[in-house]
């Protein structure tokens, strides 16, 4: 596994800085270390105050880090002032033919200065000359540059004078401009622009992700160029399931939990994939219902229809066989993705379920062999509850439910006008469910 180490600010609220960078790097599948610079009191309404690491512990962890780990990439955020910088250049003057990517952090949102001018004055002399990537803001090229920066056009030739500094790769965000943003990479020959859609979100730490993302990228020997797609790719999905922690403070991006969403979406459709197979091999036909089964398996969390997993068009039989329509997807049937997030609303840990014929004889074999089941009389519904939509499911698993001390594995109807009855059977995930299953079979 590929270590890379980000020299940055500790932001406590975990928007920015080296905790961020550290999330973006584990969520891509690589080791990461970090040394803080300085200390940033922030919340979600923004930084306040500053509050550098002294230099003494501050040389020894960057001296650990360079002597513990082969490093294959840096990321350089906040350095907060010129002791820091030098700190860091030093650091960087061994270190060749990685890749290093600075990112030159001048003032968070709230106008907050996160780095002295002596600071920056050895940014510009001392790093620039050693990175490979620098990813300025508008705002921050402009203090590069020397002058404003109000069109696309002064965006090429502040990237093309940034370069003559000494990265090899400028990539200049334009999200500052106004109409539609533009970022542009130039790589000392050719400029590259990235146009996209502007979110009316106030996001912190993106100028930390893009920078973290885009030294994973090169890490993974990802081109410049495609590294930059790649970051802008990312960006954009981050940007839109950012959130807010606390109402009217700035939104938060977590590249983990989309991450770990994203694994775990897949794992749910292997198991149903599993599972499919598994119900091909007993032979259930038999305890198919006559409106077809669906069998449902919900992330971890779930919270609407679009979170669970479940068949096309249901599993109906054919010549005394399982039919399947096609694989397992998400959103695809909204009756047992009801169940599942009816159910996991008060036992969360219960996430599939399935719908099997109405069979007394299968009910006896289920108590026989230690399931809980209980029955629910459709026919007393009220009336605006069956006439809502998914209501009268809903209403019968919650009805179900209150009845019990624990989550039971059985809730059965005996139908009502137009509803056949049913045995609705619920399980932690797909293999316990098939397990109980073949209980009630034999």
């Amino acid at each position: 596994m590929k270590c890379v180490l980000t020299i940055a600010g500790h932001d406590l609220s975990h928007g920015a800085g080296i905790t961020k960078d550290l999330e973006v790097f584990s969520s891509l599948g690589l080791q990461a270390v970090s040394v803080p610079t300085s200390f940033v009191v922030q919340g979600p309404e923004g930084a306040t105050a500053i509050e550098p690491v002294p230099m003494g512990v501050f040389s020894q962890m960057l001296e650990k880090a360079g002597e513990a780990f082969p490093l294959s990439g840096i990321k350089i955020g906040v350095l907060a002032d010129g002791p820091h910088v030098e700190g860091v250049a030093r650091f960087l003057a061994g270190r060749r033919g990685i890749p290093v990517v600075l990112d030159p952090v001048m003032a968070a949102k709230t106008g907050l200065r996160l780095i002295t001018d002596e600071g920056l004055k050895a940014l510009v002399e001392r790093l620039l000359p050693l990175a490979s990537s620098v990813t300025p803001n508008i705002d921050e090229a402009e203090v590069l540059v020397k002058e404003k920066i109000g069109s696309a056009h002064a965006m090429e030739r502040a990237a093309r004078a940034i370069s003559e500094m000494g990265p090899a790769h400028v990539f200049l965000k334009g999200g500052h401009l106004a109409g539609r943003p533009v970022d542009l990479l130039f790589d000392g020959e050719e400029m590259t622009r990235h146009e996209k859609e502007r979110r009316e979100k106030a996001v912190h730490g993106t100028g930390c992700l893009f920078s973290s993302l885009l030294l994973s990228f090169a890490v993974m020997g990802y081109p410049a160029k495609e590294a930059f797609f790649e970051t802008e790719r990312l960006m954009e999905r981050l940007v839109n399931e950012s959130c807010q922690p606390r109402e009217g403070g700035y939104f938060y991006a977590f590249p983990g939990l989309s991450a770990s969403q994203d694994a775990e979406r897949w794992e749910v459709l292997q198991a149903m994939g599993e599972a499919a197979e598994r119900l091909r091999e007993i032979d259930a036909a038999d305890l198919v219902p006559a409106v077809q089964m669906n069998m449902g398996y919900a992330v971890r969390g779930a919270r609407t229809t679009e979170d669970v997993a479940a068949f096309p068009g249901r599993i109906g039989t054919r010549r005394g066989r399982l039919c399947f329509k096609g694989p397992a997807e998400f959103g695809v049937s909204s009756p047992v993705a009801r169940l599942c997030l009816t159910y996991m609303a008060r036992y969360p840990f219960m996430r599939a379920a399935v719908d099997l014929r109405y069979d007394e004889a299968v009910l006896a074999r289920a108590r026989e062999r230690g399931l809980s089941t209980v029955f629910r009389d459709r026919r007393k519904e009220p009336e605006e509850v069956k006439a809502g939509e998914g209501g009268s499911l809903d209403a019968l698993v919650e009805a179900a439910l209150a009845l019990t001390e624990g989550p039971p594995d059985i809730i059965y109807d005996h139908g009502d006008v137009g509803k056949e009855p049913i045995i609705r059977l619920f399980a932690r995930e797909p293999r316990e469910l098939l397990n109980k299953m073949e209980m009630m079979r034999r």
